[in-house]
């Protein structure tokens, strides 16, 4: 009996043995010493570094597909050589777009409305981005693989017009909840904390939106700047150069300095080079930018540019970046200017919409700004014949271009500018000398990453179907907005 009873008792004991040694298993092997969770002000500023370095590249593509410089030497992305096999900005799903989701669920949680406006504002910012080098992509399931209810690891492709109204309504929401009177700390490495420069670049955001849509949806672009331009108080947008949203770097700090930077012995062989359009463009107007856009050839003295897709040229016969303002360890990055808000009320003044500014009186503050942008005084350019408002035979032409050239050297939103104005006409109509795909024209969008083929191969080609007339990936049919 008294075996019996051990026999029992001995497995049951056994097991209050193992349960008191494991309910607590997890706080045990816990290190006290390390984060479970990172809190979301280190999470937006992960996100805020990757996206000021990932939609304002250094060189190649979109740089050079804009007219503002090129390569000299490695020329085939020049020529339009990229394919899917280039993952491109599909990869800041899993990067910076992840990171703002987790980072707003926490804010939200938190009851953190200023971080929550960051977190929208960056994101809208992020997916336009990404929706305008590839049209149609995932937005409304994307991010969804690890959702706890529901998860989706094949998410379908939205419409650009339809990811372009949801930005709308992120950025006013985030327009809405945001308190100026409120300083978020240094955890924001792009204002400080400045809750009235976020507001202000969040409007800004939608201007260009907007504008951007203003040709396929002419409507509701007219009533959303209009709305923005008539209520100033509460659609602040960027007023001037100091408020622009404009990231300055640490020069003396490897983690922060400028992704612009390059060695002063390395400059000299980047093999990067100014495109002739660009370098022209200044100089038949005596236009003061080109002294800080570009460099004077080594071995000449003189500004001197390469056409695009140009192969094996000297460059010290080369003009170069300029470096003072686009090549030092404290090179901001611009990521929306003043001079940009002002282009487009020019435009908005042009096509008949009330933004309380003449076409003429806005366009010529916007190049007033782009001067001023320098510290360059801009004397009588406004009434060069090339630049001069009153009288030109195509004012449209005129703003495109000037835009265009303020722009420099943010590919992306001149490569997005181009393709919706069609200005200036020569960099929207001209083929790279050496195209590799002679007689396609301009490339008009990128090309969608082989991954998604073999991850998401459903939903891509759904996509594809949605968006008839693209020719080799990249050719033909333009995103949602370009309509020509």
């Amino acid at each position: 009996m008294k075996k019996y009873i051990f026999q029992v008792l001995l497995p049951a004991a056994m097991i209050l043995a193992l349960f008191a040694c494991t309910k607590n298993f997890e706080e045990m092997n816990t290190d006290p010493n390390q984060l479970t969770k990172v809190p979301y002000q280190s999470l937006m500023t992960n996100a805020q570094n990757s996206i000021l370095r990932t939609y304002m590249p250094k060189q190649g593509g979109v740089v050079s597909w804009s007219r503002y410089y090129v390569r000299d030497v490695y020329v085939h992305g020049d020529r339009y050589s990229g394919t899917g096999a280039d993952e491109s900005f599909f990869g800041a799903y899993a990067g910076h777009l992840k990171d703002l989701q987790i980072a707003m669920k926490q804010a939200e949680a938190a009851g953190d409305n200023n971080w929550l406006a960051v977190g929208k504002i960056l994101t809208a910012y992020a997916y336009q981005n990404i929706t305008d080098s590839y049209g149609d992509i995932p937005y409304s399931e994307a991010l969804k693989a690890d959702d706890p209810d529901k998860p989706n690891i094949f998410p379908k492709y939205d419409t650009q017009q339809s990811i372009y109204a949801d930005l709308i309504v992120q950025l006013k929401a985030a327009n809405a909840m945001i308190n100026t009177s409120k300083n978020i700390g240094t955890a924001d490495i792009v204002f400080n904390g400045n809750m009235l420069k976020w507001k202000m670049f969040g409007n800004s955001l939608m201007l260009r939106i907007y504008m951007r849509m203003s040709r396929v949806d002419a409507a509701t672009a007219k009533a959303g700047i209009e709305e923005i331009a008539g209520n100033p108080s509460t659609y602040p947008v960027i007023d001037s150069n100091s408020n622009a949203a404009i990231k300055s770097w640490l020069p003396n700090d490897a983690t922060y300095r400028s992704p612009f930077y390059m060695i002063p012995t390395q400059a000299a062989i980047q093999e990067n080079a100014m495109e002739a359009y660009l370098i022209n463009f200044l100089k038949t107007r005596n236009d003061l930018r080109l002294t800080v856009y570009a460099e004077p050839a080594a071995s000449s003295g003189e500004y001197v540019g390469l056409p695009l897709g140009t192969l094996g040229q000297n460059t010290p016969d080369l003009s170069l970046e300029g470096i003072k303002f686009f090549q030092s360890a404290d090179t901001p990055t611009r990521v929306l200017r003043y001079s940009e808000v002002l282009f487009i009320y020019a435009e908005a003044a042009l096509n008949g919409w009330n933004v309380g500014m003449t076409a003429k009186a806005a366009y010529e503050a916007a190049i007033k700004a782009s001067f001023d942008e320098y510290g360059l005084a801009i004397g009588n350019y406004l009434s060069d014949p090339k630049v001069a408002f009153d009288g030109a035979s195509n004012q449209r032409e005129l703003i495109g271009d000037q835009k265009w050239c303020a722009l420099f050297a943010d590919g992306f939103q001149g490569f997005a500018e181009i393709r919706r104005t069609g200005y200036p006409v020569y960099v929207a109509t001209t083929e790279p000398v050496g195209a590799l795909f002679p007689g396609k024209g301009v490339i008009k969008r990128f090309p969608y990453p082989y991954s998604e083929a073999i991850n998401n191969p459903a939903s891509l080609a759904a996509a594809l179907v949605a968006q008839p007339g693209i020719v080799n990936e990249k050719f033909g049919k333009g995103v949602w907005w370009d309509i020509d």
